[in-house]
């Protein structure tokens, strides 16, 4: 019995480390809401493409480690069964259709039988069909390896393929993390390789007959990688049911949850002992632990997951993937008979991988404290709450709350996108979105959105003034481009209330555009772009949590993000700025927020005349250049800022420094820095 309770008294302290850790339930439902949203509006920014989340983040987890994984979906492309009959489907008449052809290898690998090609066809497609005797079908490894040369061209980042992902390499990127972007196609109809699937035995009732009839009727994809056990892959694509996957993630309890993502940190923290024994960390994927996690709850009742059997949970999976790699076969979730060890796991790689789990699994808790890869183990964790550090485990009301408020504001705030001719769809989603919310975070998701799509649209009909002729036209244009700008800098600092005051430095407002930077400059915010000190969360859960403040007044008075300026709206940007503006492969210039105010405060007292406080902002714009988050040690463009302000008043040895410094260290997207041409142009000048 005292076993027994020790077992379920640490599988308890378990529980609340990787709730605290991984996330509540809330936190969970949090995360996996605003990757929705968040997917919902960038699909209406992208033409005849759906870009569907399917990684950790997608499934709740967010984790250092955690993946970003997309699954771009051309939507102007279907693949059918063989003797699916298409005649009438007038869905389908514009589109181009591939047909799933048998491809000589294990289940769930196929060939696509061009049909025909569709009126809105792209040329990735066209240069990706391959002729075979009198048919033509479409190259995995072509179609890829173009997606994956678009990549490197259109971010000039490292791009690399991966199984039949494009991997955006974080390595000299802005973009924080490896993403993975999978472009494929869909298929509206369930394959019947996975027939079997659908029809399995389950004595616990996991899945339930609603979700499997709801995955049934979404179809599946292809994405483009082979059998690696073939001769040839050339032409082979892969059955995917990545989507179903996350729904199924999604339907799980929150326990089964965190053995999911303590499945997925011990598997991370022995990756680089896997890459030391067999030279390979993705010998045991995340696809195969997730796989696991699926036969685990196929094969068990639900009473079993419970918060003291934790532990239990996660040696239950463990025992399952130490009988997969004993008799070399690790079934697909989806297509039993895909047996994903297949050339993998076989000979000695088989005979030590075995005893390795052996010896994890007889290490007990034990296992939990090995590994590298995050600085402090679960172990650790676990016994500094043993020793009295309940505060790990333990958190505060407004703790709570402090997390939950930075997952929103950050998921929030950092989204940025375009509205262009798709501004009607977009408002339409958002008032959906708001109409429909239920909470305050629904609320405040919507209308900041709906706010920041005006306000673009605004910068854009700024930019129409100059192709109006009469004041009185111009006029007008302006005022409803400030009507546009006006909600969304109620909502938060930046990018909204610098938007306009961008807009009233352009149209001569100097000192409104002043009183609106001094607002920026000298009220006590969180940057959220960025890392965040404990300090600052301190002081934030001090200020704002437990006193029933709406999340909209939360942002108001605290977050801010950067602001961007982009090509479709040249007229909105400083005229300073251009050369930035004009040399980004993007069209698209982003500023952090404290320089960027600081700087335009320097325009306008330049404007005016006024050289001491001039002088006082560019002094200030110096101290801000030295910000662990806001300063030069990730972004140049504070570099230039400064540079430019010296070129203006005179001193072109400074100038010239800022930009020679702008040019130096380690940051991304050197390559759209128009800093040495302004050094040339100093040297041609002076």
């Amino acid at each position: 019995m005292s076993d027994q309770g020790e077992l379920y008294g640490d599988s308890w302290i378990l529980y609340h480390v990787l709730d605290r850790l991984m996330g509540n339930q809330e936190m969970v439902a949090i995360r996996r809401k605003l990757e929705l949203i968040k997917e919902q509006i960038l699909n209406t920014s992208i033409p005849h493409t759906n870009k569907i989340g399917t990684g950790s983040k997608a499934e709740g987890v967010d984790n250092l480690g955690s993946d970003s994984d997309y699954m771009i979906i051309n939507n102007t492309v279907v693949v059918i069964c063989p003797g699916q009959d298409t005649s009438s489907r007038s869905d389908i008449a514009d589109k181009t259709v591939f047909i799933m052809r048998d491809a000589n290898s294990r289940p769930g690998y196929v060939k696509l039988e061009l049909d025909r090609l569709g009126d809105r066809v792209i040329n990735i497609i066209i240069q990706s069909i391959v002729p075979v005797y009198d048919l033509k079908f479409i190259s995995s490894d072509m179609y890829k390896e173009s997606f994956t040369d678009f990549n490197r061209y259109l971010y000039q980042i490292p791009a690399q393929t991966h199984g039949p992902a494009t991997t955006l390499l974080n390595t000299q990127s802005k973009i924080g993390t490896d993403i993975d972007y999978v472009y494929g196609f869909r298929c509206n109809s369930w394959p019947r390789e996975a027939d079997e699937w659908v029809s399995r035995p389950r004595l616990h009732g996991w899945p339930g007959k609603g979700l499997i009839d709801q995955i049934v009727e979404d179809g599946c994809y292809l994405v483009p990688v082979g059998d690696r056990t073939s001769p040839d892959t050339f032409l082979q694509w892969r059955i995917s049911f990545a989507p179903a996957e996350c729904k199924l993630i999604h339907s799980v309890s929150h326990v089964q949850f965190l053995v999911y993502c303590l499945l997925k940190y011990f598997l991370k923290q022995i990756s680089g002992m896997l890459k030391q024994i067999y030279g390979d960390e993705d010998i045991l994927s995340s696809y195969i632990i997730k796989t696991v996690l699926f036969h685990a709850l196929e094969s068990t009742p639900k009473s079993f997951w419970q918060e003291k059997n934790i532990f239990l949970c996660f040696l239950l999976c463990l025992n399952i993937l130490t009988s997969w790699v004993k008799t070399a076969y690790c079934p697909n979730y989806f297509i039993s008979k895909n047996n994903m060890f297949l050339g993998k796991v076989h000979g000695d790689i088989q005979e030590n991988l075995l005893h390795f789990l052996v010896y994890l699994h007889d290490m007990g808790w034990g296992c939990l404290s090995i590994g590298t890869f995050f600085r402090q183990s679960i172990g650790q964790f676990i016994r500094h709450v043993k020793h009295g550090d309940w505060e790990i485990v333990l958190a505060t009301p407004a703790e709570l709350e402090r997390d939950c408020d930075f997952e929103i504001m950050r998921q929030t705030i950092t989204l940025n996108v375009g509205v262009n001719e798709t501004f009607p769809v977009l408002m339409t989603l958002l008032c959906r979105l708001f109409y429909k919310s239920e909470t305050d975070m629904d609320d405040f998701v919507a209308y900041y959105h709906m706010s920041n799509a005006l306000s673009v649209n605004g910068m854009q009909i700024f930019e129409e003034k100059s192709v109006h002729s009469g004041n009185k036209n111009k006029y007008k244009c302006l005022r409803k481009s400030k009507k546009f700008m006006a909600p969304h800098a109620t909502v938060c600092s930046s990018p909204g209330l610098l938007r306009l005051a961008t807009y009233h430095y352009q149209t001569g407002n100097y000192i409104k555009t002043l009183e609106m930077c001094g607002h920026v400059i000298s009220s006590w915010n969180i940057f959220v772009d960025g890392p965040i000190s404990g300090e600052v969360l301190q002081r934030y859960e001090h200020l704002y949590c437990g006193r029933s403040f709406h999340l909209l007044h939360k942002c108001q008075q605290v977050f801010l993000s950067t602001i961007e300026f982009s090509l479709n709206s040249l007229q909105t940007c400083p005229l300073q700025l251009h050369p930035e503006l004009q040399q980004s492969e993007m069209g698209i210039v982003s500023i952090p927020p404290l320089p960027y105010a600081l700087f335009l405060s320097f325009l306008c007292y330049h404007e005016l005349g006024d050289t001491r406080r001039r002088g006082s902002a560019l002094r200030q714009l110096q101290t801000e250049k030295r910000d662990k988050y806001q300063g030069v040690n990730d972004v140049w463009i504070v570099h230039n800022l400064l540079g430019i302000c010296y070129e203006m008043i005179g001193d072109y040895t400074s100038a010239s420094t800022e930009y020679r410094d702008s040019l130096g260290g380690d940051r991304p997207d050197q390559h759209e820095n128009p800093a040495r041409d302004r050094i040339e142009r100093l040297e041609r000048s002076h």
